[in-house]
């Protein structure tokens, strides 16, 4: 059976600031924060910035975890092959499809591993009509 993805593709490169903010580096001379709107069935990218690639990031064996949606709107994910030159950077890179059966604003959590083997949990929002 062939997976069938929607034709809307969204794609977040996850890195951070000189700040210290997590941000989408989709567009690496203009950073944005990690908010993400949707309104039509969406396949969702996530992937690390090279940076924190080669500095031993990668995502933890369960990269996202959606709060109360009840697997109406999110599916399950799917690793997607990903590297830095010529070197393979597993678990750096994934998707999912956003169903839009649900109207709301929806906390997800990114989940992370860090250069240092520590777990890091990032809460940004995903917006689907909902309004403010």
């Amino acid at each position: 059976m062939t997976q069938v993805w929607p034709a809307l593709t969204a794609e977040i490169v996850i890195g951070i600031d000189s700040t210290y903010n997590f941000m989408n580096y989709i567009d690496p001379e203009n950073p944005v924060p990690l908010v993400l709107a949707v309104d039509e069935p969406t396949t969702i990218i996530f992937s690390l910035k090279d940076d924190l690639i080669t500095s031993g990031w990668t995502f933890q064996d369960r990269p996202f975890v959606v709060g109360a949606d009840y697997s109406i709107n999110f599916s399950s994910y799917s690793w997607l092959d990903n590297s830095v030159g010529d070197v393979a950077a597993p678990k750096t890179k994934f998707r999912l499809v956003f169903q839009c059966a649900r109207l709301g604003v929806y906390e997800y959590s990114l989940m992370f591993v860090d250069s240092h083997g520590q777990k890091i949990g990032l809460d940004p929002k995903i917006e689907n009509g909902g309004g403010q």
